[in-house]
């Protein structure tokens, strides 16, 4: 002992001698000497009584004032921070006392937190110093101000340690060192930052580790509670579970690798806690982390954390088990692995009853597992091989009745259980289990949780059993309260409701019924109940059967109304949507609670949207519908307005489809004039009639459309969006609709745009009706496409322009049948109200059946559609279409005047409105009638008669006029033609044409075989296009006579066949094309041209003689002429108009005599030529805008008829008027403006000068 005195005052001493020297260290002092020091002093702090020599010492001072004097002395930093590790772990105190004790103070000196990070950054690449730096870190992070004052600092302490373990991917203490820095401050930072960190990608050099470092326990364990940390935020949980990491397959790893690490284990399952919570269950399952969990609950039964975590991933992962395990093939003793759990959980129980989180996760595990393996009951019990599992839970209830998450998982394990077990059912019953939860539910008021989780187990507690009144009376009174304590749990009413049930049921609950019912209290409290939702279906079921048989009673329809039956009947309809048995008891109910003074606006806006959405839902069911459609017709009679409701919750499809099905499928008689008055009714209004008509046109429905529109529906109403026309046509493919929209007047307007958006879709018929009605002009023989900018033409579309010889008349079709249907129960209606009028007018009813008699129109199909029963239509015989005697019948008439117009696809009548709302007078459909027939007697059925074939039929029209004989295809952006001439079916209709414009399009060639089809053509027009060669087989048709080619690209030159004979042709117009001559053997083929055009052309001279005897007009202007041929108009002895402006000629060798008008304007003449002159019949000359410098007189000029000289903007100085003035005796017009006149000689010997 002496010896280790000796030896402790030694190191006293030495101790003593080292502090000295670090606190008198300077800094130009060599580095070895302060090394060495450090390195003394850090062997004695290795020593075993080290925590004795350092204790009070304050050794931390001199040291962190050396760190920071040294900053870039790697030696210096080395020994410096790991001298400090020392110390920390040696003397833990150090760790207080280098905490800098002012937090929000400005140090003269670096604070400890500021070194560290200094160190770091300064040797981040030396690999000692990180290992060091890292190490220091972690026991400074042990102090939560130091901690704090880190994450405060503007160096971000996370990229340090990052960039260390990247820099360092194999070193095992930076990754060690490293992870654990992480976890400590992952769990000191946000989630939002925490994210941040997935977002970047950080993560993965923590993934990284368990690569490198798969097989050290001590560098695993802190990469798994970094991942941990990691793993809370839900952004984070996916990216982990993603593809790209697949971090569950990494713990499964390391649990398969450290099965005897007690840590890891528990960490591991934590950490798959987390993954299970972000509801990856089939990821997991698939990847066996079940598995490795299972055997880790197995292993480390008594570890409380590990067991709370894996019994809750198994809680949450059980469905998920059993439904791959149902898909897969299944043997013997995989059925026995599903109890692997069963025996963990109990344990669990067992051995940590005080631990409510491993309780609370035991019994969730039981309960799936007894839910989804229904024969596991049967383990339950005290006999051999059998688990008290029941006895286990009811405990951890009863001693942790305070906490209510225990509660609600031990109460609904012990719900399933009662459930699938009789026996184990009585025993908790005998064991008084029923009182101990309504004790529960006593001490958590507030919690609907807790109220709930009771009341399940109380419904199966006292499944099958009767309890006694006393504990009957207990228990309805806590469940009461807390179905008011917690109207808004759903849930809880759910299972409230439940419990309740059982004490209702036969034998007693008549009598609790009607005792309830008869206190005004409790039915007031039974009504509130079911308004909240008496959720389980057999209990709506019920209730609704209860009501039903209350409503029967007297005066019971007021008190129900009074009590909110009607609201609890329609909340339960809206609950139960798909229930078919709830919606036919629902909407009977109805029918009968529904009195006028029940309905409000807001019952009426519930009301329209329960009833449409059942009767959508259940179109094929008749019941329902027959329910539903009662009881819309009582509201309807009670306020007219509620169609308008019905309307905007798309009654219209419901009933639509229904009447439409009257002709596809033999319903009952009674539904069937059910729906018509009910169609009768909303019909009335003219808005809503609109609007049916838009929804019917955007259903596709031409039944109901047709119905719609000889109901007087307006084709034209302004919609939301685009016309009806528009909108069936943008839909497509329902020509019968679009006519029917057509013959019921679409505006033009409309139509154009209609026809636009069929050629994009490319509708062939609905274009062919769209054209038809834009284009087609029967009167006048022509179709006019002309402008409609189309882009292409298919033959389809154009067929059906041509009228056929015989348009036979179309069949008596369903809508009208309809129409006719709903038009008698709106005249009904209507006779019923004049008639009740009248009898409180004490008006005699013989009266009014006199004045409202019916005359009857027979109607085949309305007859095998609606053949009506005596309960329907008592007045006249069955089966017939009726209408008023007198004045009054007038409505009818002119449905069937529309029906007949509209079948011959005549004219269309203007629009009117057809409907008659309750309580009108007959005086809008006399006014009608005066519209539409010319005397005020009442037309004749003969009249209307399905034989009559109008004047103005199609029929008639073609007969008078059989062919089209124009057609107009201008403007249209059409490139080729093509098709018209390869259809057969066209021909017979092209032969006939007499003229066929094709001008302004984008045509290159016009088809030979077309050519060969227009026999009759006269007329053809193809200005404006894009032909670059003259098509010679033009002339080969026999009747052309006008051909206009001008404005196209045709050129330099071309000649035509010389055999070739064209002798009809009186006009060629070749203008504004690229010739430099004219056509050549044109006079060959062309004898009796009257009228050549070639204006605008290329041609610099007429070298050949023109001789075409007939030619009355040669128009040569806007080329290039300089100079004619002599005797070039040797052979145009009828010509009479040239005009050769803008030319550059200078002069004229010959000329026709036969010219009456000669125009040669901005040319190069400096004199008047002597052809001129010497025309005999000329009548008018233009020869401004060249170079004359003098006008001959009148004794110079031929012709004595001379009307029109223009000589405006020439060189003319002098007029000479005098000798024979009198020869421009005729003359009208003498233009002489923008010359150089000086004198006017008017007669001889006087002069006149300027």
């Amino acid at each position: 002992s002496a010896a280790g005195g000796c030896s402790g005052a030694a190191e006293e001493q030495a101790l003593s001698k080292l502090v000295v020297r670090l606190q008198n260290v300077q800094e130009r002092k060599r580095l070895e000497t302060l090394v060495q020091t450090l390195s003394d002093l850090l062997e004695l702090a290795a020593r075993q009584s080290a925590p004795r020599l350092f204790s009070g010492k304050n050794v931390h001072v001199p040291l962190l004032l050396v760190v920071d004097l040294y900053p870039g002395a790697a030696g210096v930093q080395q020994m410096g921070w790991s001298l400090l590790c020392k110390l920390i772990e040696i003397c833990p105190s150090t760790l207080h006392h280098i905490a800098p004790k002012d937090v929000g103070k400005d140090w003269e000196a670096l604070g400890v937190h500021q070194q560290i990070l200094k160190m770091l950054t300064v040797h981040k690449g030396n690999v000692n110093l990180s290992v060091v730096g890292l190490k220091a870190l972690n026991l400074l992070l042990m102090s939560d101000v130091i901690a704090f004052l880190l994450l405060e600092e503007e160096v971000d302490v996370f990229s340090l340690v990052f960039n260390a373990m990247h820099t360092f991917p194999k070193n095992e203490e930076i990754q060690q060192h490293g992870c654990k820095a992480l976890h400590k401050l992952f769990e000191k930072v946000p989630e939002e930052q925490l994210t941040e960190f997935v977002e970047s990608k950080d993560h993965m050099i923590i993934l990284k580790v368990f690569k490198e470092f798969s097989e050290k326990e001590e560098v695993i364990l802190p990469a798994l509670y970094s991942l941990h940390s990691l793993a809370g935020p839900c952004n984070n949980v996916e990216v982990l579970m993603s593809g790209n990491v697949r971090c569950y397959n990494i713990i499964v790893e390391m649990m398969k690798t450290f099965p005897n690490s007690e840590t890891v284990q528990e960490v591991s399952c934590c950490l798959l806690h987390k993954l299970t919570l972000g509801n990856f269950f089939n990821i997991l399952v698939l990847h066996k982390v079940p598995e490795v969990i299972v055997k880790a609950a197995k292993t480390y039964p008594e570890n409380a954390k590990l067991q709370a975590a894996a019994l809750s991933c198994l809680a949450l992962l059980t469905e998920t088990i059993f439904l791959n395990q149902d898909l897969e093939e299944r043997k013997e003793e995989e059925e026995e692995e599903k109890l692997c759990w069963l025996e963990a959980c109990y344990r669990a129980l067992e051995l940590h009853r005080r631990n409510t989180d491993v309780l609370e996760a035991a019994c969730w595990a039981l309960k799936n597992l007894f839910l989804y393996q229904r024969n596991l009951h049967e383990k339950i019990g005290d006999g051999d091989n059998q688990f008290p599992i029941d006895r286990a839970v009811m405990l951890s209830m009863l001693m942790h009745s305070s906490s209510k998450e225990v509660f609600q998982a031990a109460a609904s394990t012990l719900a399933i259980l009662s459930q699938q077990n009789v026996n184990i059912r009585k025993t908790l019953l005998a064991k008084g289990i029923h009182m101990n939860v309504l004790d529960i539910m006593r001490k958590h008021p507030h919690s609907p949780e807790v109220a709930e989780s009771a009341c399940r187990i109380l419904n199966h507690v006292f499944k099958g059993s009767f309890p006694h009144l006393d504990i009957m009376t207990v228990a309805v009174s806590e469940v009461v309260k807390a179905m008011r304590k917690h109207e808004k749990s759903l849930s809880l009413q759910l299972e409230a409701l439940r419990v309740l049930l059982h004490f209702m049921m036969p034998g007693n609950s008549h009598l609790f019924l009607k005792n309830n019912f008869k206190n005004k209290q409790l039915s007031c409290c039974h009504c509130k109940q079911n308004k909240l939702d008496l959720i389980l279906c057999s209990v709506q079921k019920c209730g609704l059967k209860l009501l039903a048989s209350v409503a029967e009673c007297t005066g019971a329809l007021e008190i129900l109304t009074q009590q909110g039956a009607t609201d609890t009947v329609l909340h339960t309809l809206q609950m139960y949507p798909d229930e078919q048995d709830i919606q036919c008891l629902g909407l009977s109910l109805l029918h009968s609670l529904i009195t006028r003074k029940s309905l409000c606006i807001a019952t009426m806006h519930v009301l329209s949207t329960v009833l449409v959405s059942a009767l959508r839902r259940f179109k094929e069911v008749t019941e329902i519908q027959m329910h539903g459609f009662h009881t819309i017709l009582s509201i309807l009679d009670l306020s007219p307005c509620f169609a308008k409701l019905l309307v905007h919750e798309s009654f219209d499809t419901v009933i639509f489809h229904q009447m439409s099905m009257c002709f596809t499928d033999q319903r009952d008689r009674q539904f069937q004039s059910l729906c018509c008055k009910c169609f009768a009714k909303i019909a009335e209004n003219d808005d809503i009639k609109n609007m049916m008509l838009e929804k019917a046109c955007i259903e596709y429905n031409s039944i109901m459309a047709e119905c719609l529109l000889l109901l007087g529906a307006d084709i034209n109403k302004k919609t939301k969006t685009n016309s009806l026309i528009y909108q069936v046509c943008e839909k497509g493919n329902n020509p019968k609709l679009v006519e029917l929209l057509l013959a019921n007047g679409a505006r033009e307007q409309d139509v154009r745009s209609a026809l636009a958006i069929s050629i994009k879709r490319g509708d062939s018929q609905i274009i062919s009706l769209l054209l038809k009605r834009l284009s087609l002009d029967v009167a006048n023989s022509s179709i006019c496409l002309g402008g409609f900018g189309i882009g292409r033409l298919e033959p389809s579309w154009l067929i059906p322009l041509f009228p056929d010889k015989l348009t036979p008349l179309r069949k008596q079709n369903a809508g009208s049948a309809l129409a006719r249907m709903v038009l008698k129960f709106q005249m009904k209606n209507i006779s019923e109200d004049r008639s009740r009028a009248s009898s409180d007018l004490n008006f005699s009813e013989d009266g009014v059946d006199k004045n409202y008699d019916w005359n009857f129109i027979s109607d085949p199909l309305v007859d095998s559609v609606f053949p009506f029963s005596d309960d329907i239509d008592s007045e006249g015989s069955e089966g017939s279409l009726f209408t008023k005697k007198k004045s009054n019948s007038i409505a009818v008439a002119d449905l069937y005047c529309r029906e007949m117009t509209f079948q011959r696809g005549s004219p269309t009548f203007p629009r009117h409105s057809y409907s008659v709302g309750p309580g009108s007078d007959y005086e809008p459909l006399m006014k009608q009638r005066r519209k539409f027939l010319p005397s005020d007697e009442s037309p004749s059925i003969s009249k209307f008669s399905p034989h009559i074939r109008p004047s103005d039929s199609l029929s008639s029209l073609v007969s008078e006029k059989e062919y089209i004989k124009s057609l107009d295809l201008s403007s249209n952006e059409l490139e080729n033609i093509d098709a018209i001439s390869q259809n057969s079916c066209l021909t017979s209709h092209l032969e006939h044409l007499e003229k066929l414009e094709l001008h302004q399009n984008a045509l290159t060639n016009i088809p030979e075989q077309l050519c060969e089809n227009l026999k009759c053509l006269t007329y053809l027009d193809l200005h404006s296009n894009r032909f670059t060669s003259f098509p010679t087989y033009l002339l080969k048709m026999n009747c052309i006579a006008n051909l206009d080619i001008s404005r196209n690209d045709i050129g330099p030159s071309f000649a035509l066949d010389p055999y070739l004979r064209c002798p009809t042709l009186k006009q060629l117009n070749l203008s504004y094309n690229q010739l430099v001559c004219t056509p050549e053997f044109l006079t060959n083929v062309a004898e009796n041209l009257e009228q050549l055009l070639l204006e605008g052309n290329k041609i610099s001279c007429l070298c050949s003689p023109i001789c075409l005897k007939e030619l009355k007009i040669l128009n040569i202007s806007k080329n290039n002429i300089s100079s004619l041929a002599e005797n070039v108009f040797m052979g145009c002895t009828k010509l009479e108009q040239f005009n050769a402006r803008m030319n550059a000629l200078e002069i004229i060798p010959d000329l026709s005599s036969s010219i009456t008008s000669l125009k040669l304007s901005q040319n190069h003449f400096i004199n008047v030529p002597e052809a001129v002159l010497l025309l005999p019949h000329l009548r008018s000359v233009d020869l401004s805008q060249n170079k004359i410098i003098s006008l001959p007189g009148p004794m110079h000029w031929k012709s004595l008829n001379l009307r029109e000289l223009l000589f405006n903007y020439n060189q003319i100085d002098i007029l000479d008027l005098s000798e024979k003035a009198c020869a421009w005796s005729r003359l009208e017009k003498l233009h002489l403006s923008h010359n150089k006149l000086k004198e006017a000689r008017l007669l001889k010997k006087v002069k006149l000068q300027w």
